[in-house]
């Protein structure tokens, strides 16, 4: 279960005191259009058991306050080296995929590489 924005809203709401749904639906001037959903997203919540109903008023439970406060940590994808210009290509990640000769004639031939020529090490 991943709490959206109108979720942690809500909870927001009911974080400070208890609601009814007449106010969450009738007090919101500044998203009139997410007020229809008011009571879908509390039945999720409670679903989820982050809210209650006792006497047609709404209730944060424990779950729903750590729900709200818990911090969740952000994948960071893995950074990528760049390359180097230090060491010369030899073509061994690129031997005996390919049948056809003649097609690592250009490994025999120097590149430049960051305005150095650079020769191959080894032939193939």
């Amino acid at each position: 279960m991943e709490l959206r924005m109108p979720h942690r809203n809500m909870l927001k709401r009911l974080e400070n005191f208890p609601t009814q749904l007449k106010t969450f639906t009738h007090g919101d001037t500044n998203n009139s259009q997410m007020s229809v959903h008011f009571e879908r997203y509390l039945n999720e919540l409670q679903n989820w058991g982050l809210v209650i109903n006792i006497n047609d008023v709404w209730h944060i439970t424990g779950f729903g306050l750590a729900a709200l406060h818990e911090k969740k940590d952000r994948v960071t994808p893995a950074r990528i080296a760049s390359g180097t210009t230090t060491e010369s290509y030899d073509g061994k990640d690129l031997r005996n995929t390919c049948g056809r000769k003649g097609a690592y004639d250009f490994l025999k031939y120097p590149s430049k590489i960051g305005g150095n020529m650079v020769y191959p090490k080894i032939s193939v």
